[in-house]
């Protein structure tokens, strides 16, 4: 949880210049103006030179706006989708935060997996629906400049939630001047985006707006966000860089919630059915971050300095039910959880050229601060008027999480590099619960120390070796703590090895990984959040590539297999167990052709036509059940001629009936009756086949 990995390599403020590109970096031309400088009509002027921070292990992956735009996506977690081995579903409506499938890792809504958006840490600690929650809807599709996917924990900046691994989005627009897209489409769906670049500004200076609205597929879906974006690049002092990035976004949602299996195949409810049309609730978020850069007073020995401060305010609500009547058979099971957060910190490295091996050899020393005030409570909900029945939490936390890394970069010999360091995080807690009798304050602290490393070997042009192994950990509910207990982490110890090839039309990968934990987490239905779980382990294999074979052409593919079980035994698991709702296969690919059509009337005709797929297979369920298998495919297809676009996207073009959601437990969801305590399959619905019709303007 620290700086953009852009970081790696602080970008330097120079004139004009030639600078060499690593294969397989796709070299961006220069701006207008620079290219008048070029030729002399205009003063020499500065230029951002920025190159791609190594890799630090075989997987890591790297999507940029061509691959992004090749399918459609309603939103940024659907994005997240083209990182081998991700799968993102969203089981309780179009506004809570999606369920985040990474390599074996039921990442639920963010607890294994750190997410970072344009310098900003999107993680919650201590959500009371679950540790890590991370809501993406604000961001929109559109304004995604690149996705960089770290799996596992090798690198030193990489901090709490880095289990699974670490995703950092970039923001940024290309269209010049004023773009207006109106859409709407199935189930009363609408959709409004603005949109302004400055002609001869960097992409990452915009402001984006986007308004959505939805009846949804089924009762209780319906659904409502509005979302604003505005960044700006500026050099306030000669040899600084600074980027300013604020945003708002508020959401109201409904949530059908589960249905029971036996009950849809008998024909008792309706597929797209609800037991509970209250189910649903808000959220909302607005931020600010400020990203300082200076190249220091020596850019000939790679030095470089950043500092960004961030702010997040974020308030969710949210009512579910998953069990009916099972706990109360007259009032109902409903409960309603309130969280409400504010988030400060900064982040900040120096990076610094000094030779020990070799005359590339670099240090970087980074620090990351950030604490969190949080207010939460869950509630039980009568039935019939929705008055609170019973308070399970109602507490105010705080929280802090201080770290301090060192990173290098060595090469013991001309085709061997060594990258890694060692991280320390200080994370404590002050908790005042007022469930209880009375108001319990307490606190506790820890420290988390972890190694990470990455040995790269250049086998021939293009084509590299790595093996990489690192610890990383995932923070505590604080809730959870004791008075004066050490803060207890859990642990992750993940290893891989594998080969990366690069050139000017392929980027591709394959890799073997493992990875253990000290102790998990998985959903309990009765506390409709996750609980402690015991040890776990992952293996698996990973599989990447991206082909640019011609200029109008681009296609990804990720494959992923991977065995997640139970290393030891605890509750109603034992050691060996398939850990559950992970799916074990995930596959995704995508292809876009953007032909130029030539001219009509003077005026340049352009299409652009592209396709989704992703596969899940072998979904373990509890009790050794296992979940149904899905295929999804999503379509678009556009033409623009001159300022004038039109489009149409399609979502689930196969109609394939699937679930985004399964679960096993007892339920009852008759008022009055009896509960039925013997466990059953439980299945949230997926989205029907559904097209958004789009019509663009371009004003610039």
């Amino acid at each position: 949880m620290i700086l953009s990995l852009r970081t790696a390599l602080a970008p330097l403020l120079i004139t004009t210049a030639a600078v060499p590109a690593r294969a397989g970096d796709a070299a961006a031309p220069p701006p207008p103006a620079a290219a008048e400088a070029a030729t002399g009509d205009a003063a020499p002027i500065a230029v951002v030179v920025q190159g791609a921070p190594p890799p630090r292990s075989a997987s890591e992956a790297v999507r940029e706006r061509a691959e992004v735009r090749a399918a459609p996506h309603r939103t940024a977690s659907d994005v997240l989708q083209l990182v081998p081995g991700v799968f993102a579903a969203q089981h309780s409506g179009e506004g809570k935060a999606h369920q985040i499938f990474f390599r074996g890792f039921d990442a639920v809504h963010g607890q294994d997996l750190e997410i970072w958006i344009a310098g900003a840490p999107v993680n919650e600690v201590s959500n009371v629906h679950g540790q890590g929650y991370a809501d993406l809807h604000f961001v929109m599709p559109e304004v995604i400049r690149e996705l960089r996917a770290q799996p596992g924990s090798y690198d030193p900046r990489q901090g709490d939630f880095a289990v699974a691994g670490t995703v950092r989005l970039e923001l940024g627009y290309d269209e010049p001047g004023i773009t207006a897209t109106a859409s709407a489409g199935s189930f009363g769906a609408r959709r409004l985006f603005l949109a302004y670049h400055p002609e001869h500004a960097e992409e990452t200076t915009f402001a984006a707006f986007e308004a959505y609205t939805t009846d949804g597929f089924g009762p209780a879906r319906a659904a409502s966000r509005t979302s604003a974006i505005a960044q700006g690049v500026y050099e306030p002092l000669a040899g600084v860089r600074a980027r300013v990035m604020v945003s708002a976004f508020a959401s109201r949602f409904g949530s059908a919630g589960v249905l029971r299996l036996d009950d849809l195949e008998a024909g008792k409810v309706d597929r797209f059915a609800s037991y509970d049309p209250d189910q649903g609730g808000d959220s909302s978020r607005a931020q600010l971050v400020v990203d300082l850069r200076s190249s220091g007073g020596d850019a000939a020995r790679g030095e470089g300095l950043s500092l960004a401060p961030f702010v997040v305010l974020r308030a969710l609500r949210l009512r579910s039910n998953f069990t009916g009547y099972l706990a109360d058979p007259t009032s109902g099971d409903a409960t309603q959880q309130l969280n409400e957060a504010i988030t400060a910190g900064a982040t900040a490295s120096y990076r610094l050229r000094f030779p020990v091996l070799s005359e590339r050899d670099t240090f970087e020393a980074g620090v990351v601060a950030r604490t969190d005030w949080i207010e939460q409570s869950q509630r039980r909900l009568a039935a019939v008027d929705g008055r609170p029945t019973a308070t399970l939490v109602d507490a105010k936390v705080r929280a802090t999480d201080l770290a301090g890394y060192l990173d290098a970069s060595i090469r013991p010999a001309r085709r061997v590099t060594v990258r890694g360091g060692l991280r320390a995080d200080g994370l404590a807690y002050q908790v005042v619960d007022h469930a209880g009798e009375g108001a319990q304050a307490r606190s506790a602290q820890g420290v988390h120390v972890g190694g990470k490393g990455t040995i790269d070997v250049t086998l021939l042009p293009g084509l590299h070796a790595l093996a990489s192994a690192g610890q990383g950990f995932r923070s505590p509910q604080a809730r959870s703590l004791g008075e004066g207990e050490r803060t207890p982490f859990t642990r992750a110890l993940s290893a891989e090895a594998g080969l990366r090839y690069a050139d000017e039309l392929v980027r591709a990968s394959a890799a073997l990984f493992h990875a253990r934990l000290s102790e998990d987490l998985v959903f309990d239905e009765a506390t409709g959040r996750n609980e402690p779980v015991p040890a776990t382990a992952r293996t698996g294999v990973a599989l990447d590539a991206v082909a640019r074979p011609a200029p109008w052409l681009v296609s990804s593919v990720g494959l992923t297999y991977t065995r997640a079980a139970f290393t030891a035994a605890g509750g109603r698991h034992a050691a060996g167990d398939l850990l559950p709702f992970v799916p074990q296969v995930v596959a995704r690919a995508d292809l876009a052709v953007t032909p130029r059509l030539g001219a009509l009337f003077g005026r340049r005709l352009e299409a652009r036509a592209g396709a989704g797929a992703t596969l899940l297979h072998g979904r373990p369920l509890p009790y050794g059940e296992l979940g149904r298998d899905a295929l999804l495919t999503d379509v678009t297809a556009h033409v623009r001629y001159h300022r004038v676009e039109l489009g149409l996207d399609v979502y689930n073009l196969l109609d394939a009936a699937w679930f985004d959601g399964e679960f096993v437990y007892p339920s009852s969801f008759t008022r009055g009756a009896a509960p039925d305590l013997l466990p059953a399959r439980h299945v949230t619905v997926g989205a029907p086949r559904s097209f958004l019709v789009s019509l663009s303007l371009f004003l610039g």
